[in-house]
């Protein structure tokens, strides 16, 4: 088969050519061999080699017409609407397992689907796979059929479709898998991060809360009927409960508009880049986003690339996992370098927003001819990386925190036993 290429030579410059390969796994491989960069590669015709997909599956014996009685799939829609559509990520980390399995064992794809949809308890999930059962019963490619879901993305359709068009279906399925299982790993480590102090500085503002709202004014009756001089710090804070007492609903509703406020800036399409920016320049959470960001988009590139996927399409698809503006602007950046004929190194940078780790790793990885490995590898430290930045994180919140505590109960504790040890004194 001849496929039409167009590539960056080792020497930086750009070349177009043909070469004649059994299938697009063969062609890139042997263009990597020539320390060529593949840029765009399509089957001579202007069609795209994954026109050749893998030999549609017989249909599942299980099933004889690959469709679903009215009322199962009325079930099925129902649950897929009660759960509004989403799959989690271990759901889909273990169907990728489960269909690598079934597919490195010699089952057909539609079996091995039907069997695995019998057994999903997501709703979503489950409609899915039914519904991709049926295209696969009809001749549709796996990527193709699955393009049609949104449970689905395209990081992992790309895969699925490298992976059928290179005859390596049930690796791609592995790295799918893989992939989902580091990205739920790195949610994970983000989420125990944030956990620890987010819930106790939630804890700390309730307990104040109900202390000005419920107790303040009960001593305040107590040291009035007392008649006795107050400290000032007890005055203060007489003054703030009662203030707090007759305003409460201005402080719930400027703390509202806070929080929605922020969520609206990071969400926003026009104040996203700037609130990304600045996320990147708060200590700790710079460390944090711009490792996580890093670990992420690495492995992911390093897997499409491993699959076959050309580098300028990979270097897309990583930029939209990247999570940060600043992020995905540089992996624009670079993909725009790709294109003009300037090395992943140089380009990165050039970017500035990558470490120094990642551009030498980049242009090493170009140099040796194995940017899927070095990648891995980049991905992989600062995974380990992120680890410890959570560690520390929360070794340097914890006496932070414990003084922040400490320092409301001393001033709650000086506020009302003063003028208690003051009325013992006078009453003696």
């Amino acid at each position: 088969m001849n496929f039409k290429y167009r590539a960056r030579a080792s020497n930086g410059e750009m070349v177009e050519g043909n070469v004649d390969a059994s299938d697009q796994k063969s062609a890139l491989n042997d263009l990597r061999g020539q320390g060529m960069i593949v840029v765009n590669l399509t089957a001579q015709g202007g069609v795209r080699s994954s026109a050749k997909s893998s030999p549609a599956p017989k249909p599942s014996s299980s099933s004889s017409s690959g469709g679903m009685s009215l009322k199962s799939l009325m079930n099925l829609d129902i649950g897929h609407l009660l759960s509004g559509g989403k799959v989690p990520l271990k759901s889909l980390m273990v169907f990728f397992r489960q269909l690598a399995t079934m597919e490195n064992a010699g089952l057909s794809l539609a079996t091995s689907i039907d069997v695995i949809a019998g057994g999903e308890k997501n709703a979503s999930l489950r409609f899915a796979l039914q519904n991709i059962k049926g295209r696969l019963d009809r001749g549709m490619p796996l990527s193709q059929a699955m393009s049609q879901e949104k449970a689905f993305n395209t990081l992992i359709i790309s895969l699925i479709e490298a992976g059928e068009e290179g005859g390596l279906l049930g690796q791609s399925l592995e790295q799918s898998a893989t992939l989902l299982e580091k990205q739920e790993q790195l949610r994970t480590k983000i989420r125990s991060a944030m956990f620890y102090p987010s819930f106790i500085m939630i804890f700390a503002i309730g307990i104040l809360i109900l202390f000005f709202m419920f107790l303040v004014p009960k001593f305040e009756e107590t040291f009035a009927a007392l008649n006795i001089d107050l400290p000032q710090v007890t005055l203060i804070m007489f003054g703030i409960g009662n203030w707090f007492s007759r305003n409460w609903y201005i402080v719930a509703g400027v703390f509202a508009a806070i929080i929605l406020g922020l969520h609206f800036l990071s969400t926003n399409k026009a104040t996203k880049g700037t609130m990304d920016k600045i996320k990147l320049k708060i200590p700790v959470m710079k460390d944090l986003i711009l490792k996580a960001a890093m670990a992420r988009s690495s492995r992911t590139l390093s897997a499409l690339t491993s699959a076959g996927v050309p580098i300028v399409r990979g270097l897309e698809m990583a930029e939209g996992t990247a999570g940060n503006r600043a992020v995905e602007e540089g992996y624009q950046a670079l993909r725009q370098g790709v294109i003009r004929g300037i090395s992943l190194g140089d380009s990165a940078r050039q970017a500035k927003i990558f470490p120094v780790l990642v551009s030498q790793m980049m242009r090493i990885g170009e140099e040796t001819g194995h940017l899927d490995n070095m990648l891995e590898r980049v991905a992989t430290w600062y995974d380990q990386e992120l680890d410890e930045q959570v560690k520390a994180t929360v070794s340097l919140l914890e006496p932070m925190l414990i003084v922040f505590v400490g320092g409301i109960i001393a001033i709650i504790a000086t506020s009302i036993f003063a003028p208690v040890t003051s009325a013992i004194v006078q009453l003696s």
